[in-house]
Protein backbone atom coordinates (compact mmCIF):
# COMPACT_ATOMS: atom_id res chain seq x y z
CA UNK A 1 0.00 0.00 0.00
CA UNK A 2 2.77 2.30 0.87
CA UNK A 3 4.19 2.05 -2.63
CA UNK A 4 1.24 2.58 -4.20
CA UNK A 5 0.33 5.37 -1.88
CA UNK A 6 3.69 7.27 -3.22
CA UNK A 7 3.03 6.36 -7.07
CA UNK A 8 -0.50 7.98 -7.05
CA UNK A 9 1.29 11.19 -5.43
CA UNK A 10 3.67 11.32 -8.05
CA UNK A 11 0.82 10.62 -10.73
CA UNK A 12 -0.98 13.60 -9.41
CA UNK A 13 2.43 15.55 -8.54
CA UNK A 14 2.80 15.20 -12.85
CA UNK A 15 -0.75 15.68 -13.39
CA UNK A 16 -1.07 18.79 -11.63
CA UNK A 17 2.95 19.85 -13.31
CA UNK A 18 1.37 19.59 -16.70
CA UNK A 19 -1.81 21.56 -15.92
CA UNK A 20 0.64 24.10 -14.38
CA UNK A 21 2.64 24.83 -17.98
CA UNK A 22 1.89 27.55 -19.75
CA UNK A 23 0.41 27.19 -23.68
CA UNK A 24 2.79 27.24 -26.11
CA UNK A 25 3.60 31.13 -27.14
CA UNK A 26 1.50 32.34 -30.46
CA UNK A 27 3.59 33.57 -33.39
CA UNK A 28 3.83 37.22 -32.42
CA UNK A 29 2.80 39.57 -35.15
CA UNK A 30 4.96 42.09 -36.97
CA UNK A 31 3.98 45.70 -35.14
CA UNK A 32 5.97 47.93 -37.57
CA UNK A 33 6.59 47.41 -41.22
CA UNK A 34 8.27 50.24 -42.93
CA UNK A 35 10.30 50.85 -47.02
CA UNK A 36 13.15 52.67 -47.13
CA UNK A 37 14.33 54.48 -50.11
CA UNK A 38 17.84 54.08 -50.30
CA UNK A 39 18.67 55.38 -53.67
CA UNK A 40 17.02 56.37 -57.12
CA UNK A 41 17.29 56.03 -60.74
CA UNK A 42 15.55 58.67 -61.92
CA UNK A 43 14.31 58.71 -66.08
CA UNK A 44 15.08 54.75 -66.11
CA UNK A 45 13.85 53.42 -69.18
CA UNK A 46 10.26 52.26 -68.23
CA UNK A 47 11.46 48.92 -70.08
CA UNK A 48 13.58 47.52 -67.60
CA UNK A 49 11.06 47.31 -65.43
CA UNK A 50 7.97 46.27 -67.91
CA UNK A 51 9.05 44.30 -71.10
CA UNK A 52 7.01 45.72 -74.59
CA UNK A 53 7.36 49.34 -72.94
CA UNK A 54 7.52 52.21 -75.08
CA UNK A 55 11.26 52.75 -75.86
CA UNK A 56 10.83 56.93 -74.89
CA UNK A 57 9.08 56.11 -71.73
CA UNK A 58 10.92 56.69 -68.47
CA UNK A 59 10.21 56.89 -65.12
CA UNK A 60 12.19 57.06 -62.09
CA UNK A 61 12.61 53.75 -59.89
CA UNK A 62 13.40 53.22 -56.71
CA UNK A 63 16.31 51.78 -54.80
CA UNK A 64 14.79 50.05 -51.33
CA UNK A 65 14.64 47.26 -48.14
CA UNK A 66 11.50 46.71 -46.05
CA UNK A 67 11.99 46.66 -41.97
CA UNK A 68 9.47 44.94 -39.72
CA UNK A 69 9.52 45.01 -35.93
CA UNK A 70 7.66 42.40 -33.75
CA UNK A 71 7.56 42.38 -29.45
CA UNK A 72 10.76 40.37 -30.29
CA UNK A 73 12.55 40.56 -33.24
CA UNK A 74 13.74 42.94 -36.28
CA UNK A 75 13.63 41.04 -39.69
CA UNK A 76 15.02 43.30 -43.04
CA UNK A 77 13.32 42.03 -46.32
CA UNK A 78 16.67 42.47 -48.77
CA UNK A 79 19.77 44.20 -48.31
CA UNK A 80 19.98 46.52 -50.97
CA UNK A 81 23.95 47.28 -52.39
CA UNK A 82 26.73 49.12 -50.40
CA UNK A 83 29.29 49.87 -53.35
CA UNK A 84 27.93 52.57 -55.08
CA UNK A 85 29.52 51.92 -58.15
CA UNK A 86 27.44 49.07 -58.91
CA UNK A 87 24.38 51.40 -59.39
CA UNK A 88 26.11 53.86 -61.48
CA UNK A 89 25.65 51.96 -65.31
CA UNK A 90 21.36 52.16 -63.72
CA UNK A 91 21.70 55.95 -62.94
CA UNK A 92 21.85 55.74 -59.53
CA UNK A 93 22.25 58.46 -57.45
CA UNK A 94 21.41 59.82 -53.85
CA UNK A 95 22.06 56.65 -51.93
CA UNK A 96 22.19 56.62 -48.20
CA UNK A 97 24.15 54.91 -45.74
CA UNK A 98 21.97 52.47 -43.60
CA UNK A 99 22.87 53.29 -40.30
CA UNK A 100 20.87 57.06 -40.79
CA UNK A 101 18.74 55.59 -43.64
CA UNK A 102 17.44 52.67 -40.51
CA UNK A 103 17.57 54.96 -37.66
CA UNK A 104 14.84 57.48 -39.52
CA UNK A 105 12.77 54.34 -37.90
CA UNK A 106 14.46 53.97 -34.95
CA UNK A 107 16.26 50.98 -35.74
CA UNK A 108 19.57 50.37 -35.17
CA UNK A 109 21.93 48.05 -37.59
CA UNK A 110 23.07 45.59 -34.47
CA UNK A 111 19.41 45.37 -33.72
CA UNK A 112 18.38 43.30 -36.84
CA UNK A 113 17.75 39.42 -36.18
CA UNK A 114 17.13 38.37 -39.75
CA UNK A 115 17.85 39.81 -43.44
CA UNK A 116 15.42 37.35 -46.07
CA UNK A 117 17.61 37.65 -49.69
CA UNK A 118 14.71 37.46 -52.53
CA UNK A 119 17.48 37.02 -54.91
CA UNK A 120 21.97 37.20 -55.43
CA UNK A 121 21.34 40.56 -57.78
CA UNK A 122 23.76 43.25 -56.33
CA UNK A 123 20.83 46.18 -55.46
CA UNK A 124 19.06 43.22 -52.96
CA UNK A 125 22.01 40.99 -51.90
CA UNK A 126 25.01 43.36 -51.80
CA UNK A 127 24.30 45.18 -48.40
CA UNK A 128 25.04 42.32 -46.07
CA UNK A 129 27.91 43.78 -44.67
CA UNK A 130 25.79 46.43 -42.80
CA UNK A 131 24.08 43.71 -40.36
CA UNK A 132 26.21 42.07 -37.95
CA UNK A 133 24.14 40.37 -36.01
CA UNK A 134 21.93 38.97 -38.45
CA UNK A 135 21.29 35.65 -39.88
CA UNK A 136 20.18 35.46 -43.73
CA UNK A 137 17.31 33.50 -45.62
CA UNK A 138 18.00 32.51 -48.93
CA UNK A 139 16.74 29.80 -51.19
CA UNK A 140 19.33 27.31 -51.92
CA UNK A 141 18.11 27.08 -55.40
CA UNK A 142 19.41 31.25 -55.65
CA UNK A 143 22.95 30.38 -53.64
CA UNK A 144 23.14 26.96 -56.41
CA UNK A 145 22.29 28.74 -59.62
CA UNK A 146 24.85 31.54 -58.43
CA UNK A 147 27.49 30.03 -56.87
CA UNK A 148 27.81 27.23 -59.77
CA UNK A 149 25.50 27.12 -62.82
CA UNK A 150 25.07 31.42 -63.16
CA UNK A 151 28.93 31.54 -64.19
CA UNK A 152 29.00 29.88 -67.37
CA UNK A 153 25.52 31.79 -68.63
CA UNK A 154 26.72 34.87 -70.08
CA UNK A 155 22.80 35.58 -70.60
CA UNK A 156 21.91 34.90 -66.94
CA UNK A 157 24.58 37.31 -65.44
CA UNK A 158 23.54 40.77 -65.70
CA UNK A 159 23.01 42.47 -61.84
CA UNK A 160 25.01 39.45 -60.73
CA UNK A 161 28.18 40.45 -59.10
CA UNK A 162 31.28 37.78 -57.86
CA UNK A 163 31.61 39.54 -54.66
CA UNK A 164 27.59 39.21 -53.63
CA UNK A 165 27.71 35.72 -54.26
CA UNK A 166 30.76 34.86 -52.51
CA UNK A 167 29.83 36.72 -49.49
CA UNK A 168 26.66 34.70 -49.58
CA UNK A 169 28.93 31.67 -49.69
CA UNK A 170 31.20 32.61 -46.97
CA UNK A 171 28.01 33.84 -44.94
CA UNK A 172 26.97 30.34 -45.12
CA UNK A 173 29.83 28.91 -44.04
CA UNK A 174 29.94 30.67 -40.92
CA UNK A 175 26.65 29.70 -39.92
CA UNK A 176 24.72 32.54 -40.62
CA UNK A 177 22.44 31.58 -43.42
CA UNK A 178 19.03 29.87 -43.60
CA UNK A 179 19.07 27.81 -46.94
CA UNK A 180 15.78 27.09 -47.89
CA UNK A 181 13.97 24.71 -50.00
CA UNK A 182 10.79 26.25 -51.57
CA UNK A 183 7.91 27.13 -49.60
CA UNK A 184 8.49 27.34 -45.48
CA UNK A 185 5.87 29.23 -43.54
CA UNK A 186 6.95 30.40 -40.21
CA UNK A 187 10.60 30.18 -41.22
CA UNK A 188 10.95 32.50 -38.26
CA UNK A 189 8.18 33.58 -36.06
CA UNK A 190 5.81 35.76 -38.49
CA UNK A 191 7.50 35.00 -41.50
CA UNK A 192 6.21 32.75 -44.67
CA UNK A 193 8.71 32.67 -48.04
CA UNK A 194 7.86 31.49 -50.89
CA UNK A 195 10.03 30.32 -54.49
CA UNK A 196 8.22 32.69 -57.03
CA UNK A 197 11.23 31.96 -60.05
CA UNK A 198 11.69 33.30 -63.41
CA UNK A 199 13.46 37.17 -62.77
CA UNK A 200 16.13 34.81 -61.11
CA UNK A 201 16.30 30.70 -60.45
CA UNK A 202 15.83 31.25 -56.61
CA UNK A 203 13.76 34.50 -56.47
CA UNK A 204 11.57 34.35 -53.44
CA UNK A 205 8.91 36.46 -52.23
CA UNK A 206 7.96 36.80 -48.07
CA UNK A 207 5.02 37.47 -46.05
CA UNK A 208 4.75 39.04 -43.06
CA UNK A 209 2.04 38.18 -39.76
CA UNK A 210 1.24 41.87 -38.88
CA UNK A 211 -1.34 43.25 -36.39
CA UNK A 212 -2.84 44.73 -39.71
CA UNK A 213 -3.31 41.73 -42.04
CA UNK A 214 -0.91 40.12 -44.29
CA UNK A 215 2.29 42.54 -45.98
CA UNK A 216 3.98 40.40 -48.87
CA UNK A 217 7.13 42.04 -50.26
CA UNK A 218 7.80 40.51 -53.88
CA UNK A 219 10.77 42.00 -54.42
CA UNK A 220 12.13 41.50 -58.05
CA UNK A 221 9.43 38.72 -58.63
CA UNK A 222 7.27 41.78 -59.48
CA UNK A 223 8.56 45.09 -59.99
CA UNK A 224 5.45 47.20 -60.05
CA UNK A 225 1.75 46.85 -59.62
CA UNK A 226 1.60 47.32 -63.57
CA UNK A 227 3.26 43.72 -63.66
CA UNK A 228 0.92 41.55 -61.64
CA UNK A 229 -2.52 43.33 -62.69
CA UNK A 230 -1.85 43.09 -66.22
CA UNK A 231 0.51 40.59 -66.70
CA UNK A 232 2.96 42.38 -68.16
CA UNK A 233 6.73 40.15 -68.44
CA UNK A 234 9.07 41.69 -66.35
CA UNK A 235 11.79 43.58 -68.23
CA UNK A 236 14.69 41.47 -66.94
CA UNK A 237 13.75 37.92 -66.16
CA UNK A 238 16.14 34.75 -66.88
CA UNK A 239 12.50 33.10 -67.45
CA UNK A 240 9.95 34.71 -68.48
CA UNK A 241 6.98 32.49 -68.30
CA UNK A 242 8.39 31.04 -65.60
CA UNK A 243 8.38 34.69 -63.86
CA UNK A 244 4.08 34.99 -65.15
CA UNK A 245 3.58 31.87 -63.67
CA UNK A 246 5.19 32.80 -60.60
CA UNK A 247 2.29 36.13 -60.70
CA UNK A 248 -0.36 33.54 -60.31
CA UNK A 249 1.31 32.31 -56.97
CA UNK A 250 2.02 35.95 -55.91
CA UNK A 251 -1.87 36.54 -56.05
CA UNK A 252 -2.46 33.24 -54.46
CA UNK A 253 -0.18 33.51 -51.37
CA UNK A 254 -1.36 37.07 -51.19
CA UNK A 255 -4.74 35.96 -49.17
CA UNK A 256 -6.12 39.29 -49.42
CA UNK A 257 -3.31 40.98 -47.75
CA UNK A 258 -0.98 43.62 -49.18
CA UNK A 259 1.92 43.96 -51.75
CA UNK A 260 4.94 45.23 -52.00
CA UNK A 261 6.46 45.18 -55.43
CA UNK A 262 10.81 45.56 -56.06
CA UNK A 263 10.71 49.18 -57.49
CA UNK A 264 7.39 50.81 -57.34
CA UNK A 265 7.73 54.25 -57.70
CA UNK A 266 4.01 55.37 -56.53
CA UNK A 267 4.86 53.44 -52.89
CA UNK A 268 7.11 56.36 -52.20
CA UNK A 269 5.35 59.05 -54.62
CA UNK A 270 2.05 58.74 -53.43
CA UNK A 271 1.75 56.13 -50.07
CA UNK A 272 -1.43 57.22 -49.76
CA UNK A 273 -3.18 56.14 -52.43
CA UNK A 274 -2.03 52.49 -51.15
CA UNK A 275 -3.36 53.08 -47.43
CA UNK A 276 0.49 53.70 -46.17
CA UNK A 277 1.57 56.95 -44.68
CA UNK A 278 5.42 58.86 -45.51
CA UNK A 279 7.63 59.41 -42.30
CA UNK A 280 10.32 60.43 -43.65
CA UNK A 281 11.73 61.61 -47.30
CA UNK A 282 12.68 58.28 -47.79
CA UNK A 283 10.54 56.32 -45.29
CA UNK A 284 7.11 55.18 -45.43
CA UNK A 285 5.45 53.49 -42.91
CA UNK A 286 2.88 50.07 -43.58
CA UNK A 287 1.79 48.96 -40.50
CA UNK A 288 1.91 51.16 -38.00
Amino acid sequence: MPALRTQLLLTLAVITLLGAAPPAAASERFEKVWCLRYAVAPDAPLSMLLAGAPRDATLDVPFAICVARSPSQVVVLDSGYVNQKLGEPFGARDWMEYAPLLAEVGVGLDEVDFVTISHLHFDHAGGTSRFPEAKFILQRRELEFAAAAMPHNSAARQAFTAEDVIAAVQLNWQGRVLLVDGDVEGVVPGVDVYLTPGHTAGTMTVCLDTTKGRVCYSSDAVYTYRNLDEDIPLGLALDSGEAVESYKKIRRILRGGKLIPGHEPRIFDKPQDFGFRRVTAHAVALVE
